[in-house]
């Protein structure tokens, strides 16, 4: 080796070490991020990220502040980054607890139009309650990078799947759910069940059964509310063997009913869910050999076809199912547009309605005091 290497790998070693010690310079350590620019807009992150890839739902107002702050800034997007945030798939997500509920059919359907024509494509997810669904379903939306969240009744006691939604900082309208931060949509179940049992103790009855789903669901906590509202109304007690709640998707309901039948005090009317529920109810009638309305009346909540073609027809409390996905779906949209901007804390309520048909009478035999 020429007697000159050993100096010359000093020198270079030397350089290295100046070289890693050098300070950064200016325009390196102050180059803006896309955090900055969201401070310096007053907005958050994402809505920067949604302007800056040409998201269609920024408003002129917003984008106008953004680009001022870009331009103050001197901000230029990492090429890169931003090809990549640019496949983002525009798609919202929508978790339903069971397909099989038609309630559900027209509301998503409702809402999957919307969200089309505003170029969002909706990706559902049903978790029949499950908590594992739940989570997989909170994986996807991270994974996917979706812009939104419509999530219908669910099981507001699952408090794993409460504190992932939290973190995913997104727009979210849930629909017969309470969902910190979200816009709520509610059906006023409370008032058709007033309504309901209103008309039932009107007629006469004082044993009036309410068959519905688990507590921990919006609707079912609400329809009880508006069950015994009408009972304390009437100065009547609420006897808590009638309220029968039942999982969604569970046959329970069949031998429920049997059992109030066969007690030495019977029910002489039944609330029931109109989904499956109902169908389990007029069988327990049947196969106690009794018939409505002239041994038992019954209404049931959502009209369901079986209701309509029921023989008799049986009276329903009825909302429209298209209006509760088109007002949840146009709210969604508006949240995804201006995300800054505060949403209402206050949920809208959309009405209910009592349809009367064949399926109740005035008991057979009058309740004791009855005046």
């Amino acid at each position: 080796m020429p007697s000159g290497a050993p100096a010359i790998g000093a020198w270079r070693r030397r350089c290295r070490t100046d070289r890693a010690h050098r300070p950064m310079t200016k325009a390196r350590r102050t180059r803006p991020t896309i955090r900055d620019v969201a401070a310096e807009a007053g907005v958050s992150v994402s809505s920067v990220s949604r302007t800056l890839n040409g998201g269609i739902y920024t408003s002129a107002e917003l984008h106008a502040r953004i680009m001022r702050a870009v331009k103050r800034l001197g901000f230029e997007p990492d090429q890169a980054a931003q090809a990549l945030r640019s496949r983002a798939s525009n798609t919202i997500g929508c978790m339903v607890a069971d397909f099989s509920n038609p309630h559900y059919t027209g509301m998503v359907s409702a809402a999957e139009e919307e969200f089309q024509r505003a170029g969002f494509l909706l990706m559902l997810a049903a978790t029949k309650h499950e908590e594992a669904r739940e989570a997989a379903f909170l994986s996807a939306v991270r994974r996917r990078q979706m812009d939104g969240l419509l999530l219908f009744a669910g099981d507001n006691s699952h408090k794993d799947f409460m504190k992932g939604l939290a973190t995913l900082d997104l727009p979210c309208v849930t629909v017969d759910r309470e969902v910190p931060d979200s816009i709520q949509v509610r059906v006023d179940h409370r008032g058709g069940a007033l309504e309901a049992t209103r008309y039932l103790i009107g007629l006469g009855h004082r044993r009036i059964a309410l068959l519905t789903g688990s507590a921990a669901v919006l609707p079912s906590s609400e329809r009880l509310a508006g069950y015994r509202q009408a009972h304390q109304e009437a100065k009547l007690e609420v006897d808590a063997s009638l309220i029968r709640p039942h999982m969604q998707g569970a046959s329970t309901a069949f031998s429920s009913v049997c059992q109030l039948l066969q007690s030495a005090k019977p029910p002489t009317a039944i609330i029931s869910l109109g989904t499956s529920m109902l169908a389990e109810v007029l069988e327990a009638i049947t196969s106690n050999g009794l018939c409505y309305p002239q041994d038992v009346s019954i209404v049931c909540s959502g009209d369901t076809d079986l209701a309509r073609h029921a023989t008799p027809a049986i009276s329903a409390l009825s909302w429209d199912m298209n209006e509760v996905g088109r007002t949840a779906a146009r709210l969604l949209l508006e949240r995804i547009r201006d995300s800054d901007r505060p949403g209402s804390s206050a949920p809208v309520f959309l009405p209910t309605r009592l349809i009367l048909r064949h399926s109740c009478a005035a008991p057979a035999t009058p309740a004791r005091g009855l005046k």
